[in-house]
């Protein structure tokens, strides 16, 4: 098991990053992703940043934020289909449960994303939960599912059943909790900033999925939709953390995926923060 968390403030708003797992994936792994970049540039991307291509991690990063009487989660993870599987457990160590769960927000449809809606046995893992999505990304994933993942509808149904919301893509969900379009890796992919006492939170998914491509911003994974929009995005989302100091947090990053971006040069610099769990 590798349950974590880290609990931090922003604002009034207490928010935990919790680990539901993740994977060495190695120079294999980050090869086949990325296949515009030989495999010299990802092993000097990866050394410029002290760490090892042989080695590279992808995590699933949980954010809980607690505002108010609302508890909101952000994606749900893979429930070790066939990775993660660890959140109940790291939801435990922020003194949660899945019943005190008010909102989930997904930011897209990918299976390590939505997977840990449901129970082992098709039952609702947060049973007092609504549901919030784009409307651009339930259309993606309604096709998605017809088209090749047939196994995710009854995630659908259940969320239809309990209460989904449908956004724009960005839209204000709650006071201090906005949605901020950033498509390309699916077509309607979320971030979602929060704000509270002067103080700023950006989650952003899978806008970037490895440490290289802070250097790199220009290099995609084969599963990102559309790189004609997955690149500006990319570009566009790291010029707006770096310029408004911003924390952010990302899905895929050594956990607990939460930093700063600075900018170097035409591309930027990652400043994770040390966690002690």
């Amino acid at each position: 098991m590798t349950e974590k968390c880290y609990v931090f403030n922003v604002g009034s708003f207490n928010c935990a990053a919790l680990a539901d797992g993740g994977s060495v994936i190695g120079a294999d792994g980050i090869l086949k992703r990325f296949t515009q970049a030989s495999e010299a540039d990802c092993r000097q991307a990866y050394a410029d940043v002290g760490l090892s291509l042989d080695e590279a991690y992808s995590a699933l990063n949980i954010l809980l934020v607690k505002i108010g009487g609302d508890t909101i989660l952000i994606d749900a993870g893979e429930a070790g289909k066939p990775r993660g599987g660890d959140l109940p457990a790291s939801l435990r160590l922020a003194g949660a449960d899945p019943a005190v769960v008010t909102r989930v927000i997904i930011t897209h449809t990918h299976g390590d994303h939505v997977q840990g809606l449901l129970t082992a046995d098709g039952q609702p893992t947060y049973p007092n939960a609504a549901y919030i999505i784009s409307r651009t990304e339930l259309a993606f994933w309604q096709q998605r599912i017809e088209e090749r993942a047939p196994d995710q509808r009854p995630i659908v149904t259940m969320m239809q059943a309990r209460g989904l919301r449908l956004i724009d893509m960005d839209e204000e969900i709650i006071p201090g909790v906005t949605a901020v379009p950033i498509p390309g890796h699916t077509s309607g992919q979320i971030a979602v900033m929060f704000e509270s006492g002067g103080q700023k939170l950006i989650h952003l998914a899978d806008m970037l999925h490895t440490p290289m491509q802070f250097a790199h911003p220009e290099w995609s994974p084969t599963f990102d939709a559309d790189t004609s929009q997955s690149v500006p995005t990319r570009r566009r989302l790291l010029e707006r953390a770096a310029d408004e100091n911003a924390l952010v947090m990302f899905y895929h990053l050594p956990f607990p995926g939460l930093g700063r971006v600075r900018r170097a040069g035409g591309a930027f610099v990652w400043e994770p923060l040390a966690a002690s769990v």
